[in-house]
């Protein structure tokens, strides 16, 4: 038979020995059961280790087993939904804590700049003339090519020498 029936009806055949599996299913085991004879001896095999299991004398439990396992069950339950719920809130306080740390920045750093005071109006020509071309002196590359095209303007404007003649 094919393996991957095989595996099917092996992995039902307790359910089908406790009468569990729907009359289709229950009929595609017993059909398969009549010609595979290995999974024949896996059903007489598991038959043995249930009638060996049923007579034999079982060891005393205490009562009650079920109930208090299906309690320990709803309890971890409730376990879990409480942590769910306080990773939750731990999130939100972390967020908030953030956003308090950053009103705090920004108001000690405009305190800071209200203490120190703005700049103030520039009071020399000289001083007036440097404000309004500050972006252009910060700007060193563009200051070093200025340089370099004049040298270049004056060297073209220079006359030729003996050997340009």
């Amino acid at each position: 038979m094919g393996k991957t029936v095989c595996g099917w009806v092996r992995s039902v055949l307790v359910a089908y020995m406790d009468g569990e599996l729907k009359a289709p299913s229950a009929r595609a085991v017993r059909r398969h059961l009549e010609k595979c004879e290995s999974c024949r001896a896996q059903f007489r095999l598991l038959n043995a280790t249930w009638s060996a299991l049923a007579a034999s004398d079982a060891p005393a439990t205490r009562g009650g087993f079920a109930s208090r396992m299906m309690a320990r069950i709803a309890e971890e339950k409730e376990i879990e939904r409480l942590e769910a719920r306080l990773r939750s809130r731990r999130r939100v306080a972390g967020a908030l804590a953030a956003l308090a740390g950053l009103a705090a920045g920004l108001v000690v750093g405009l305190c800071l700049y209200l203490w120190t005071g703005r700049l103030s109006e520039p009071n020399s020509l000289v001083e007036r003339e440097i404000a309004e071309h500050v972006t252009f002196l910060e700007d060193a590359p563009l200051i070093d090519n200025v340089v370099v095209i004049k040298a270049i303007e004056r060297l073209a404007a220079e006359p030729a020498g003996p050997e340009g003649s």
